[in-house]
């Protein structure tokens, strides 16, 4: 028998990351580089079909990265089953920040499963915080998984968006033994 889930997801981190760029490329496979902030929230969804399992409709909330829509997050995150946490490899201000990142997730989300995302790596010349410091960061904070991506190349955004959903898809299989 076919499934079809539904699944909320979050994306979140500092402003001007590449949130949108890994939202727009993972939702349509395209990569613009105009750049215009997001406004309270985002919202992209894409149909996966999963063999032996049937369709994931997944939504994907993209938040901005400015304080002055901080206040409204609590209510973005209610029914997300995982949050994907944004980080620019070029600017080590977006690496230090992202323990009050998932603190704020933990608060208003709950104890959902959690990827940190190393994203601009086509830009290494520029780099600020190397994949071993991500990797640390990751193990440390006990995040479920850690991605160096590229928005611009697509660089390992099918597996940012969609290595949770196999975690759901184990969870649900397993409960209805």
């Amino acid at each position: 028998m076919a499934h079809i889930l539904h699944v909320k997801a979050i994306i979140v981190g500092e402003f001007a990351v590449g949130k949108t760029s890994l939202c727009k490329r993972y939702a349509t496979g395209m990569f613009k580089e105009e750049y215009k902030p997001t406004l309270g929230v985002d919202i992209f969804t894409r149909k996966i079909e999963i063999k032996d399992f049937g369709s994931v409709i997944l939504s994907i909330w993209d938040t901005a990265g400015q304080e002055k829509f901080r206040k409204m997050y609590p209510r973005y995150y209610k029914g997300a089953k995982y949050a994907i946490l944004v980080y620019d490899v070029t600017s080590r201000e977006t690496f230090e920040s992202l323990p009050s990142w998932v603190e704020e997730i933990n608060k208003h989300a709950g104890n959902i499963p959690i990827i940190l995302v190393g994203n601009k790596v086509d830009l290494e010349a520029y780099r600020q915080v190397s994949k071993e410091e991500g990797l640390k960061l990751a193990e440390k904070l006990n995040l479920h998984g850690f991605y160096e991506a590229s928005a611009r190349t697509g660089l390992n955004v099918n597996e940012i968006f969609e290595s949770p959903i196999r975690l759901i898809i184990k969870e649900i299989t397993e409960k209805a033994k």
